[in-house]
């Protein structure tokens, strides 16, 4: 691994060929994996410099737009390759200058709620814009109304159409954000193994967002709350900043758990099963990253030093 980590950050066209080679996997298994050509931009960035980054980045990026203008048309390949790339640059950026992944990640988190409310302010009516193409998706919506009904679930494809409507702002919010951070991550992965072995777990264990985060966190929860009880049908800009604010503590309450790992507090089982909860029980992880805020949980249970 090394010796390839070494290989594609060697010069700008090796570095090239792999970020293309990188979009290409990534294509195989969209959206989880939009993050890996990005990851290489990243690592290319932090090893070798901005030449070589440059040069990965136009790599992925003309390898995004062959692959999508037969399907969406070249203006929108190329917006879609902007969006895969631009945020992970960005924040490679600031990763480079800083070293700190508890900044990036903090920056990913606040832009990501900008994000949202840029494009409720911008649309209007969001879900409105989505409507002609949830029609266009009427019979895949019609197929999993069947297959819903199936398991005793029933509900019609307008209302599947029209809740996909009410949470695809707040999920592109938070993709954005996991794709650019995870793309951190894999940069720093690949430099730690290459310079600065065991950079990456520090970096990840030490995460936190913050109490401006952990107050906002609170503001839109009221916010959301409140329109709930008084509209009745809620606040959908402040629910959608919740949504992208709650899955960003779940990533730090990820953090705390290898923390307290590696501090020998718990062992390897709470670890997978913290990773089962994400599935499962999420909002009880939500709640644990929340209060690291305040309470600390790694820094209770470190050891002091001269003790």
């Amino acid at each position: 691994m090394n010796a390839f980590l070494h290989w594609m950050t060697a010069n700008p066209v090796r570095a090239f060929l792999a970020a293309g080679l990188a979009s290409m996997i990534a294509l195989v298994a969209l959206p989880m994996a939009a993050w890996l050509p990005a990851g290489i931009v990243v690592l290319a960035l932090l090893a070798s410099g901005r030449v070589v980054a440059l040069a990965a980045a136009a790599g992925a990026a003309i390898a995004l737009v062959w692959a999508f203008a037969p399907l969406f048309g070249a203006g929108p390949a190329l917006a879609i390759a902007m969006v895969a790339l631009l945020p992970s640059m960005l924040a490679a950026f600031a990763l480079l200058g800083t070293r700190s992944l508890t900044f990036v990640f903090q920056a990913l988190t606040v832009s990501a709620c900008l994000l949202v409310i840029g494009i409720h302010g911008l649309l209007g009516d969001p879900q409105g814009v989505l409507m002609p193409v949830i029609a266009d998706l009427e019979p895949m919506l019609r197929r999993t109304a069947e297959s819903l009904s199936e398991f005793g679930i029933e509900r019609s494809p307008e209302e599947i159409g029209a809740a996909t409507a009410r949470v695809a702002w707040a999920t592109l919010g938070w993709m954005v954000l996991l794709h650019a951070f995870l793309a951190q991550c894999a940069g720093l992965w690949g430099l730690s193994r290459l310079r600065e072995p065991g950079l990456f777990g520090r970096e990840f264990r030490n995460l936190k967002l913050g109490r401006f985060i952990a107050w906002l966190l609170v503001a839109t929860f009221v916010a959301s709350l409140v329109s709930h009880r008084l509209l009745g049908h809620g606040w959908q800009v402040a629910d959608d900043v919740l949504f992208v604010l709650a899955a960003a503590f779940l990533v730090q309450a990820l953090a705390v758990v290898h923390g307290l790992r590696e501090l020998q507090v718990i062992g390897f089982l709470p670890v997978v099963l913290a990773y089962v909860a994400v599935i499962l029980v999420p909002m009880a992880l939500v709640g644990i990253g929340f209060a690291d805020t305040w309470v600390r949980f790694r820094e209770r249970f470190a050891p002091r030093q001269g003790v």
